[in-house]
């Protein structure tokens, strides 16, 4: 007979913040977020987009947009397949006061418990061709891509054209419940308020 206290569902909740960003060039932006995750996820708590407030890059200093944005999202399942991932996109202002793309990132979330420090690699599309970037420059909208999700699929990735330039530091926190009694081990190895850097 089935043990009727045992688990439907594994959990995972990540708390943490989209602490700040360097992006050459780039003295004022915000950044928008959303978490997008498989069809067997189910989102128990938390906000799965949101935007920051704008941040500015006071004179003289170093550089380095300042936004402290708290996350905070739980999500069960009952198996790992689409494991949540955190899509950012930032934008800022031109000379004209337009809102303009200043990069895109995408990372999976820690599939081990524990406290992380990563930094999120940004890049931006390139236009097809000349003509698309003289007309690009001269309109002032850059080519961006028309769904925000896009950064998570794999599929067309690969014909995709991009520039790279500037990086998010996100601030995680994440715990895990029941893996295991669904055969998943989350290989941590280590004792969860372990610091870990990572790079994307």
């Amino acid at each position: 007979m089935a043990d009727s206290s045992a688990p439907s569902s594994f959990t995972i909740l990540a708390t943490g913040q989209l602490e700040c960003a360097e992006i050459p060039e780039c003295t004022n932006a915000y950044l928008k977020f959303q978490f997008v995750a498989g069809e067997d996820w189910q989102l128990l708590d938390g906000l799965e987009e949101g935007i920051t407030q704008a941040a500015r890059v006071p004179e003289g200093r170093d550089g380095v947009l300042v936004w402290n944005f708290p996350i905070d999202i739980t999500y069960k399942t009952t198996n790992a397949f689409g494991w949540p991932q955190l899509v950012v996109a930032v934008y800022g202002l031109d000379s004209f006061g337009r809102d303009v793309i200043k990069g895109y990132g995408c990372m999976h979330l820690p599939m081990a418990a524990g406290r992380y420090t990563m930094k999120l690699r940004l890049f931006r599309p390139r236009s097809a061709s000349l003509l698309q970037s003289f007309t690009s420059w001269l309109t002032g909208m850059p080519a961006e891509f028309s769904d925000p999700k896009f950064p998570s699929y794999g599929e067309g990735r690969e014909v995709t054209r991009v520039q790279s330039g500037g990086h998010v530091k996100v601030q995680l926190n994440l715990m895990t419940k029941d893996m295991d009694m669904f055969g998943y081990v989350d290989g941590s190895g280590r004792d969860p308020a372990v610091s870990a850097i990572t790079q994307m």
